[in-house]
This record gives C-alpha cells, sequence and structure tokens, in this order.
C-alpha cells in the first residue's frame, strides 16, 4: 500500500500550468414537515426572530425540490444542504483547493480505490457519533435511491467499504482522478438517525447532520428555514447567525426590491439592468465572482435533424457569442469556445478547433448538412432558472433564423424541463451546468455514452477520451487527455457552448459578502460590518 502524499493542494487559477497541478490524486492536509405546503400568500418569513436571536434572509431564486437532501441537482439546493449535513471534502473558491472536512485526508490506493480517513470525535447534531457507516448510508442512498437527483456522480462506485470506523474505501470500475473533487457537494448523514425514524420519508422530516446548523422548517415555494447547532464540532464554518432563512424569490425584479426594501439581507442572480439600482441605493451594494456555470445549446442526435454533424457544427458557428455578452448580459459574462472557462481545470485559450462565430461557415456547413434552403427548430430554454435565460435563448434564435435555422423558443416550467432533460425527451436546448470547477463529472453526464440521457450524445472516440482522462492519475498528462476530449467534443459538436456569467449578489450595507463563483451561497460566508 503506497503511503499517502500529502501537503497543500495547488490554487485554481486562469493559467494552464497551474490548474495542472490542481489535483486530486493527492492527499488533502490535514417544525413543519418537509415538504408541506403553506396555504398563506407570500414567501417572506418573520422580519426579526423573537428573544434577541440573530437572523440573516439570503434570497435565491432556485427552488427546493424534495426534502431529501438527495433529491436536487442545484448548486444553490446542495449549500442549503451543506449548511446542515457537510461532505467529506470541501472546496475553498476563494484560495482554489481543497480542504479536510469529514475526511481529514484521502489518498488513492491502487488506481480504482480511494481511502479517506475520517475525522474522529465528530458529533452529529443529536449527539450521535459520525462514522464510516454514515458515509457509506449516505453514498448508498446517493447512488441506489429511488428518489436520488445525485445517482450518475456515484453510479461507478462497485464497492464501499470501512475497514474500520474511521477508514471509507471508495471502489470505482476504473480508476477517477477527480472523485474527491466530485464529493465536494456530497453531503453525509446520521445513519442511526435514519434508522430510528422507521422510514426515509419520516427520517426526511428531521434530516440530521453534522454542520453549523439544524433543519427548522421548509414550507415549499417560499423559505427553507435553518437554526445554529450549538454543539457544532468545527471552526472554520462556524454559525455567524441564530437562524438563516433561504427565501424562494425566482423574479429577480422582487429580489432586487425585497433587498432595497430590507425585506432581505443577500439576493442572488441580479441582472445587469438592476446592478445600478443596488449600487446607488445608498443601504446596498454589489460584490461579484466569476461565475462557474456553462451555458450552452444542446443538440440531441437521438432526434432528427441533430444526429446530423455538420448542422450541429453550423448552428455553433451561427452564435455571435460576444454579442450575447455584451447585449444581453452588458459585459457581465464570458465568451466560451470549448467546454469550459477560464479558471477551470483543463481551460486552453488555444484549444483546436475553436467553437467561433463565423456565418458564412455556418451557411456553408448548413447547405452540406442538406438544407440549402433552411428549415424550422424549435428550441426549448428555462425562463428564469438562470440570468436572462430566456433572452438569450431569443438572441440565440435570432442568430440562427439568421442563417436559415428559422428557431422558435419555447419555455416549459422548471418543472417540466428539467424532468424532461433529465429522460432525453428535449432535442434541442438552451442549458446550463454549475459548478464546473473539475470538469469530469460535467464532461462525463452530458458526453459519454450512457452515463445520463441529457444529451443522448455517444462516440468512440469521445468515449475513449474522457474515460482515459478520468483514470489519468499524472496531473499534467490528465490535462492533456482532458484536452483531447475536449478538442474531439467541440468537433463533434453535441452542444455549442455559449458564456458563463459573472455572478452578481446584491448585499445589505450592513453586511459583507465573500462572494464565491460557484452558486454557492454560505451564511458563514456572510458576516456583520
Amino acid at each position: 500500500m503506497k503511503p499517502p502524499r500529502t501537503g497543500r493542494l495547488p490554487v485554481f487559477r486562469s493559467s494552464i500550468l497551474v490548474a495542472a497541478l490542481v489535483l486530486l490524486a493527492a492527499c488533502a492536509p490535514s417544525a413543519p414537515q418537509p415538504g408541506a405546503k403553506s396555504s398563506a400568500s407570500g414567501g417572506s418569513a418573520p422580519a426579526a426572530s423573537s428573544g434577541g436571536k440573530s437572523r440573516i434572509t439570503l434570497a435565491v431564486g432556485s427552488e427546493t425540490v424534495s426534502a431529501s437532501p438527495y433529491g436536487d441537482s442545484s448548486p444553490w439546493v446542495y449549500a442549503e444542504w451543506m449548511h446542515i449535513m457537510e461532505p467529506l471534502v470541501f472546496f475553498n473558491d476563494q484560495e482554489g483547493k481543497l480542504e479536510p472536512l469529514l475526511a481529514e485526508s484521502w489518498r488513492n490506493v491502487d488506481g480504482p480505490t480511494w481511502e479517506f480517513k475520517l475525522r474522529q470525535g465528530v458529533k452529529f447534531s443529536d449527539g450521535g457519533d459520525f462514522t464510516a457507516d454514515d458515509v457509506i448510508h449516505s453514498f448508498t442512498r446517493i447512488r441506489d435511491g429511488a428518489d436520488s437527483a445525485q445517482r450518475s456522480t456515484l453510479s461507478h462506485v462497485v464497492a464501499m467499504e470501512a475497514p474500520d470506523p474511521y477508514t471509507v474505501r471508495l471502489t470505482t470500475k476504473q480508476p477517477d482522478a477527480s472523485l474527491p473533487f466530485v464529493l465536494t457537494n456530497r453531503s453525509i448523514g446520521s445513519k442511526a438517525a435514519f434508522e430510528r425514524a422507521g422510514s426515509q420519508e419520516e427520517a426526511d422530516k428531521n434530516p440530521i447532520g453534522t454542520g453549523p446548523y439544524k433543519f427548522k422548517e421548509w414550507v415549499q415555494g417560499q423559505r427553507w428555514v435553518i437554526e445554529k447547532n450549538p454543539n457544532y464540532w468545527g471552526t472554520a464554518h462556524q454559525a455567524t447567525f441564530d437562524e438563516v432563512v433561504f427565501r424562494k424569490i425566482q423574479e429577480p425584479q422582487a429580489a432586487v426590491t425585497a433587498l432595497l426594501n430590507g425585506e432581505v439581507d443577500v439576493v442572488t442572480d441580479v441582472p445587469p439592468q438592476l446592478v445600478d439600482r443596488i449600487q446607488t441605493s445608498g443601504s446596498t451594494h454589489v460584490e461579484t465572482a466569476k461565475g462557474s456555470r456553462v451555458m450552452f445549446v444542446a443538440m440531441h442526435p437521438g432526434y432528427k435533424p441533430w444526429d446530423n454533424e455538420k448542422l450541429r457544427q453550423a448552428v455553433s458557428y451561427a452564435i455571435d457569442r460576444e454579442a450575447i455578452v455584451q447585449g444581453v448580459l452588458q459585459g457581465r459574462g464570458y465568451v466560451l469556445k470549448e467546454p469550459v472557462g477560464e479558471g477551470m481545470l483543463g481551460y486552453d485559450p488555444n484549444l483546436q478547433p475553436a467553437q467561433v462565430y463565423d456565418q458564412a461557415k455556418a451557411r456553408q456547413l448548413l447547405a452540406e448538412a442538406g438544407y440549402p434552403n433552411g428549415l424550422d427548430v424549435e428550441m426549448f430554454s428555462p425562463n428564469g432558472r438562470y440570468l436572462k435565460d430566456k433572452e438569450i435563448a431569443e438572441a440565440i434564435a435570432a442568430m440562427l433564423t439568421q442563417i436559415g435555422i428559422r428557431t422558435k423558443v419555447t419555455t416549459p416550467e422548471w418543472g417540466k424541463i428539467w424532468p424532461d432533460i433529465q429522460a432525453g425527451r428535449v432535442p434541442f436546448y438552451f442549458f446550463g451546468r454549475g459548478s464546473v470547477r473539475d470538469p469530469s463529472e460535467y464532461l462525463h453526464q452530458y458526453f459519454r455514452g450512457g452515463v445520463t440521457k441529457r444529451i443522448g450524445f455517444a462516440d468512440p472516440a469521445v468515449d475513449d477520451a474522457l474515460l482515459a482522462e478520468q483514470r489519468e492519475m499524472d496531473p499534467a498528462k490528465r490535462l492533456t487527455a482532458l484536452g483531447h476530449a475536449m478538442s474531439l467534443i467541440n468537433q463533434k459538436a453535441p452542444a455549442a457552448f455559449v458564456l458563463t456569467y459573472q455572478d452578481t449578489f446584491g448585499v445589505s450595507n450592513r453586511y459583507n459578502l465573500k462572494a464565491r463563483g460557484d452558486e454557492y451561497l454560505f451564511a458563514w460566508d456572510v458576516s456583520p460590518r
């Protein structure tokens, strides 16, 4: 057995060299029932806590859709759960490195097997001891649970073992260099509390974790409330407030108005046209971070005409990404020419072929695809799930129509479009994948055959390239393998990559916020001024 490699993980930065050094082959150093709907109108919680307790209200547009900690796959919702139930490994977005949390250290044993040494002395909020049994219980729910929306993360894990109460070994079908990073948002709950509850439904009404906060209430569509865990074991993520209210406000204008009126303290996803209102109010300010959500146009080759590679390439060449960033987003975004952007592992500004705007080339490819007179298509897009998503989709549709791909935009409700995408029922759509730092999980989810149904794309050369990057433990060699895989994806064009956002937060002048770029909003990143 190889001794663990120790030391501080390198920082994610824009340069390829530094990004190559990050990684994951190295060990890190040492109330109301959930799901109950309220009949009351409005979504705000009371303005102040009784008894002099401190409270902060954070407005997020992403709805919590399940009482299960594993029933959602939104970064904003991951962050809510991570206040209560912590992961083994934590990603420090400010410094761009992995840090120990419930796991004190980790190492790759033999390629397919990763070993995690757990922190001893950690207590759950109900006083129970945290051990390897809790990790295996939680990961089994993620991998095998009927309601799990995070299954693809661990679907390749073929064995979970606990050699002792504070050691966990995970064995995958083939080596997976990115596994420690993937686990940064996979939260651990109490096995003992789950078993005492008698059923998953009952257990999810009172989720028990090791985090700095405890669950208080969930009023679906309105608020998700947590309260301080007075017996929290840790120091880095200490509860800053006695109570935290995540208020669900999907309409950005309404969220900003609530901020300006003092009803909420932080809002996410501020649209460009509302930034000045916040900056000039005298009571609020803006914080920004370079975002890690990849926005793209997906083309499912299981549906005609999207099995036509030249047509897919024509779509990519027809999109003027710079015009969208400067026009729709007023400069608060970044053009994408490949599956990842600057600051993400594997980013290469010189990757070839690049996805660039070339209207003449787009028209040529459209004719070569067999559509000299153009064609009519329907593109689906969320409306309000991502910043300016409908407006960006409409801009893309106009650009496609200019070259002869006459495009109609349809915007189903989120509760319709997301399940349909997951089931592979949407042929052509504009969408986003969040929290992309190490891109392995995202690339496999969307572009490796058989992992998910989201795009339904399968190509032997791309599959081989993605498997090669996944199994490569040497950081420099893995970077080369990632570049090869992404070059093939650009060429085959199952997706046209469009942009990443500048994430913009509105904040009350009573507080400071350490803004993250991965769509995680943590209460411990907010501090009184």
